[in-house]
């Protein structure tokens, strides 16, 4: 029988506290981030029709920003605990994998806002993702300490995982970009109000290139993710390939990335289906790392992936 470790009451209540501070600082960023895009894209109207100057909303995307850097550094001690009470990187089930999805996302985001300062509107997107996961993570799934199966102790391990939750953090970014783009300029937003929204003051092709590059960037990683995958499962099981339903979903999310990077290549396809493959693809993301378990379990299906 599969060894279980039990936890120190004293060592799992200063966890949890820690764990849902660090939620709190994320609902609260995200609700910074929708009062700064309420800011920028309602209240002007109001503002308008009353004869007043519009309002400057990069004070509430300042702080919404500082807040969600407290966030991702109480979430970092948060796995840094529990990584040396394992002595591994905490990704050993799926209650571990979806807090260190989360870390991911929202880290990744912090490190691109770096470079664009204006780009405050995507995490929205960030912080929700972030938050639905943390509260799947807690609600479904139990906190205990277990070790990773012996099928699965394999060399590959590490980069497989590093590899594919890099991979997931960036698409993440990528078509929270995107997304705030489609519902920005769905309000009718000139150029000269890009800024006003959270956005770089971009033309619209350029503003499609950084979400493009973003994707790009990811998709060698999730590449390289199903290779060391691949690896594996051959290590463990003896085969490469065994149409499990994790792996056919990752391929299909594969694919659909794919496809978005071609279409993006074709000048007349960008403007609609550059955006329509990339939410695409993002949507297919997510029911293979979030949703494969629940279709498993709908269809009776067996799945040898751990999370």
């Amino acid at each position: 029988m599969q060894e279980t470790f039990f936890r120190e009451s004293t060592l799992l209540t200063l966890e949890m506290r820690l764990f849902f501070a660090v939620v709190g600082l994320y609902i609260l960023s995200c609700v910074l981030h929708l009062l700064q895009f309420w800011i920028s894209s309602i209240l002007p109207a109001v503002l308008s029709r009353m004869a007043l100057p519009p309002l400057r909303s990069f004070a509430v995307g300042r702080v919404a920003t500082q807040t969600l850097l407290l966030a991702v550094l109480a979430h970092t001690l948060l796995i840094i605990l529990r990584g040396v009470e394992e002595g591994q990187p905490p990704v050993q089930n799926k209650y571990e994998c979806l807090s260190w999805f989360a870390w991911c996302n929202t880290a990744t985001y912090l490190f691109i806002r770096r470079r664009w300062a204006e780009l405050t509107t995507p995490g929205i997107f960030v912080t929700m993702l972030s938050i639905a996961a943390l509260f799947i993570a807690i609600n479904k799934y139990s906190p205990v300490v277990t070790p990773l199966a012996p099928a699965l102790q394999s060399p590959w391990y590490f980069w497989h995982v590093l590899i594919a939750f890099g991979a997931y953090a960036v698409f993440v970014v990528g078509c929270s970009v995107e997304l705030s783009y489609v519902i920005i300029k769905a309000l009718g937003v000139t150029r000269r109000t890009w800024e006003d929204y959270g956005l770089p003051s971009l033309e619209v092709e350029t503003f499609h290139r950084l979400s493009y590059l973003l994707i790009l960037m990811g998709f060698p990683l999730l590449t390289f993710g199903m290779i060391s995958g691949a690896a594996w499962a051959d290590a463990a099981w003896g085969r490469y390939w065994s149409w499990d339903p994790f792996e056919i979903l990752s391929l299909i999310t594969w694919t659909t990335f794919a496809m978005y990077l071609h279409t993006m290549s074709v000048p007349r396809w960008r403007p609609v289906w550059g955006s329509v493959f990339c939410l695409l693809g993002f949507s297919c993301m997510l029911v293979t790392f979030m949703g494969s378990g629940f279709l498993t379990k709908l269809f009776g299906l067996y799945s040898m992936h751990a999370y």
